[in-house]
């Protein structure tokens, strides 16, 4: 929230207020209706080159900005022939507007505030230029209206994310729990089949696959919250590259079930500091999806190598080419751009999340006709924590 007195003390000195001195209400009225072109205008520039999201057109950036700065100017009305506060409003339905629009184009909720804090500075810088002063009552009233401002575009951008988040999370559920439920029917139509004839190894094999897949799918969600909800790493040295290989070889089944083989490429020791859950699921991720989507007799290589500076991982497969659109959106939860729907949509942002829990990057590189290349590269030394700094 903006503090008045944050905003008397950047005034400059020969704008001092003094509130014993009598003085119409008439001038911020005035200005704010004379200088409305310029005022907005300065205030949208500002709002662009300091902190709005690269790419919004003027019209985004404009918004409700008008409708908000008469809603200020709306506090000051003649009466009588004299200029007189108005009675102070309890709610600011443009800003609240406002607020609901600058989430849709991607404001954070700081850089929200701050409008408002930079329309105070071009008051003040307007009043400096006019020669004038404004008194203490004229100022107060004016920081109040901003105030009431600020807390409705808060509390609009505030709701609308609930809301959206409310929404996400009820669709993730249905989803998650729909793609459970295939492997749990399949599972108990086997487990009911053999009650019947329990020699039967087709039945135990179809059991012990969609049991399995159950557990990777569990494992998955579990996984995603975790990095979703910014647990700490369980760091530990360990050997990336035997990490690696362990990870590769448990996906080496499902590679040999639809004839794909799979060569690991691994330095002999890529000694790492990291969170050797993390790694084995962004690595195994990787892998899975790389077997997945290559055809029967394609190949996958994984390689893993380093240096002082960097480890890097590289999974190589022959998927044809990554679909269209942009190549970012495959790392975003629950996003399935294939026409294989299997899974939940979430190896390839968990792969993301881990990396960047370690200070890393990821990279797809698409060869369209043959397959794509993504490479994970890590930091060989963990990153520093920030300094501890102690009060003198």
């Amino acid at each position: 929230m903006l503090d008045l007195g944050r905003f008397r003390d950047s005034m400059p000195k020969d704008l001092c207020v003094r509130a014993d001195r009598r003085y119409s209400l008439s001038f911020l009225g005035e200005l704010l209706l004379s200088r409305r072109a310029e005022i907005l205008d300065r205030w949208v520039t500002r709002i662009k080159w300091e902190q709005a999201p690269p790419g919004l057109s003027r019209g985004e950036l404009w918004d409700h900005l008008p409708h908000i700065l008469d809603e200020l100017r709306s506090v000051f009305h003649a009466r009588d022939g004299h200029q007189v506060a108005s009675p102070l409003p309890e709610e600011s339905p443009a800003a609240m507007r406002h607020g609901t629009q600058r989430l849709r184009v991607g404001f954070d909720i700081e850089e929200v505030v701050r409008e408002y804090g930079i329309l105070a500075e071009i008051l003040l810088d307007e009043v400096e230029a006019a020669g004038e002063t404004l008194t203490m009552s004229e100022w107060r009233l004016a920081v109040k209206s901003i105030n009431t401002g600020i807390a409705d575009a808060v509390s609009g951008y505030i709701h609308r994310r609930d809301e959206e988040q409310q929404r996400q999370a009820g669709r993730h559920v249905a989803f998650v729990a729909h793609e459970l439920r295939n492997p749990l029917m399949a599972a108990r139509t086997a487990t009911a089949a053999l009650r019947l004839t329990p020699s039967d190894k087709r039945l135990h094999t179809i059991l012990d696959r969609n049991l399995g897949r159950l557990g990777e799918l569990v494992d998955e969600v579990l996984t995603a919250d975790r990095l979703a909800s910014n647990v700490e790493l369980e760091r530990e040295s360990l050997d990336l590259g035997v990490v690696i290989q362990e990870t590769v070889e448990d996906a080496r089944a499902a590679a040999e079930s639809r004839d794909v083989t799979v060569v690991v490429d691994v330095e002999p020791a890529l000694p790492f500091a990291g969170d050797r859950r993390l790694h084995r699921s962004a690595v195994g991720n990787l892998a899975s999806n790389a077997i997945k989507f290559t055809p029967t007799g394609g190949t996958v290589h994984v390689k893993g190598k380093g240096d002082n500076q960097f480890v890097t991982v590289q999974v190589d497969d022959h998927c044809g080419g990554l679909p269209p659109g942009d190549p970012s959106k495959l790392f975003e939860p629950f996003v399935q751009r294939s026409a294989d729907r299997s899974g939940l949509g979430l190896g390839l942002a968990i792969v993301r999340q881990a990396v960047d829990a370690h200070g890393g990057r990821i990279d797809v590189k698409d060869d369209p006709g043959r397959g794509c290349t993504f490479t994970v590269v890590l930091p060989a030394s963990p990153p520093s924590p920030p300094p501890v700094r102690h009060r003198s």
